[in-house]
């Protein structure tokens, strides 16, 4: 069943977290700090990212355009979070489990906006306790179910959210990034995926080209760079595993 989950309107200008350095002197300063700084600003990192990739989604998914980015294995919705409230972009989640975008907007955005949009927010929230609610409501829709092959080709929910999309996403979407990449496929749609676990042994069928069985992150990757010669790989900015395999949806 489709039901609404957690967003709000747009508050520009995130800024970087700021850490407290009170107890850290330049010769102790623990060199994975920085490291640290940008993994936790990840889905910032991403969402910028996208934006700058996929100009389009600018337009295609305003409100009142009737299109949405479709964010596959959604999480605590953090990157969902990012796109309604910062760019007023609208965002469908299909994710499995509950997941509360407010309070993830609260604690991983809000927080650390420049004082002054917090106070913005402090004073709507004022005049109208229900301003946020409302405004998540309105941006961010929740499909709570597992995004397969399977469901895409039987559940006619899913099916009504990838015909009114305009990007589908995957970060870090484990079991469901190559399902991503098929539904794009089919759906002609742009897309990215930032893969991560393999999971090699659920999927004994994934060979490369030279009959290779995935089992490593490097040949993951290949693997799907191999799907289609219009796929592209590029490194995104925060550690870990960063590699995007995406397509603009063009010939």
């Amino acid at each position: 069943m489709t039901t609404l989950s957690n967003i709000a309107k747009r508050i520009p200008g995130e800024s970087q977290p700021i850490e407290n350095d009170a107890k850290i002197t330049p010769s102790t300063k623990s060199p994975n700090r920085k490291k640290r700084t940008q993994t936790q600003d990840r889905h910032k990192r991403f969402v910028k990212w996208i934006i700058g990739t996929f100009p389009h989604v600018m337009n295609d998914s305003k409100a009142e355009v009737g299109k949405h980015i479709l964010d596959v294995a959604s999480g605590k919705g953090e990157t969902a979070a990012r796109l309604a409230m910062c760019h007023q972009i609208k965002v469908m989640m299909i994710e499995p489990r509950l997941c509360n975008v407010e309070a993830t907007y609260k604690s991983k955005v809000l927080s650390k906006l420049p004082i002054k949009w917090q106070q913005s927010m402090a004073a709507h929230l004022v005049e109208d306790p229900g301003f946020l609610s409302n405004k998540i409501q309105s941006l961010v829709s929740h499909i709570y179910m597992c995004f397969t092959d399977d469901t895409v080709a039987n559940n006619i929910y899913l099916q009504d959210a990838l015909a009114n999309s305009s990007l589908l996403l995957g970060l870090h979407a484990d079991n469901a990034t190559e399902a991503i990449i098929d539904a794009a496929l089919q759906y002609n749609l742009p897309f990215v995926v930032v893969p991560c676990c393999v999971f090699g042994n659920f999927f004994p069928d994934r060979r490369l080209e030279d009959g290779t069985h995935i089992m490593s992150y490097e040949d993951f990757i290949e693997y799907l760079l191999q799907r289609d010669s219009r796929f592209r790989k590029e490194t995104l900015p925060f550690p870990g595993r960063n590699i995007a395999i995406w397509w603009d949806g063009k010939d």
